[in-house]
């Protein structure tokens, strides 16, 4: 008998402890959620986006609403969204117990413009992946100039994004090379502004302080970009400040172990 009311008991309990759960799983669904706590991550300062611009998206893609239940919360859907978005790299939505939910966004890091007169324009971010424009940010970034005649005519890049033969066929793989080193050293993200195609000389870079063309030529591999960089470091730090910045026309960095320099 004693064996009987041991097992009621315990039935009881168990029983109790589920409705109890159900209960208080029910409150929680039914929960009014605050604002998202939005948290975002800029990559070397770039802010391709605002706290409030995300939650604007959100708000207009109906993903929240004011005091919407915890129920109408949506996290993987809102998730995928963030991912989707143009200027966004990395995104995580988590809520707590009770009535806070949290946004987490890293931004991309676009480190070149390609400029085509006979298309649109697009980036290259620091993964050497194809962005589109930003709707609401215009960085400051490294210009790539007079590739129309490498594009073939009508292509846009959406038709680039996952072919890299394309890439290769169009130089954004040269690009990349370039403007990753320029994005990662100080003194040529400062120096270098605008990078311009010829089909005689390759890529021309056009500094901020001086008067020369800088001829680069190809960028046919990490390495070669960096020795031609160190050429171009010795210059400046070797010429430059006996000669002055206005006495050259142009360095030429084309040629293996060498600078070839014209005077004006």
């Amino acid at each position: 008998m004693r064996k009987w009311i041991q097992i009621v008991a315990l039935v009881v309990i168990f029983g109790g402890t589920i409705v109890l759960l159900v209960v208080a799983h029910q409150q929680e669904e039914e929960t009014a959620m605050n604002n998202p706590d939005i948290q975002i991550e800029v990559q070397d300062g770039i802010a391709l986006l605002t706290e409030s611009e995300v939650a604007e998206e959100l708000r207009m893609n109906r993903f929240y609403a004011d005091e919407m239940q915890k129920s109408e919360l949506k996290i993987p859907a809102i998730e995928a969204f963030l991912k989707a978005m143009n200027e966004v790299k990395t995104a995580h939505v988590y809520a707590d117990i009770g009535s806070d939910w949290y946004v987490e966004v890293q931004t991309r890091r676009p480190i070149a413009r390609v400029m085509l007169n006979n298309n649109d324009d697009f980036y290259l971010d620091n993964d050497y992946a194809i962005m589109d424009l930003s709707h609401y940010a215009r960085p400051k970034t490294l210009a790539f100039t007079g590739l129309e005649g490498v594009f073939d005519e009508g292509v846009h890049y959406s038709e680039i994004i996952n072919n890299d033969s394309l890439k290769t066929k169009y130089k954004l793989d040269e690009i990349y090379r370039i403007s990753s080193y320029v994005c990662n050293d100080a003194f040529y993200n400062a120096q270098i502004v605008q990078v311009h195609y010829t089909a005689d000389d390759g890529f021309i870079m056009i500094p901020r302080v001086g008067q020369q063309n800088i001829v680069f030529g190809e960028a046919q591999s990490e390495e070669m970009v960096r020795q031609k960089f160190q050429k171009l470091s010795t210059f400046y730090d070797e010429v430059i400040p006996y000669e002055g910045w206005g006495k050259y026309k142009s360095i030429n960095l084309k040629f293996e172990n060498q600078i070839v320099a014209k005077k004006k």
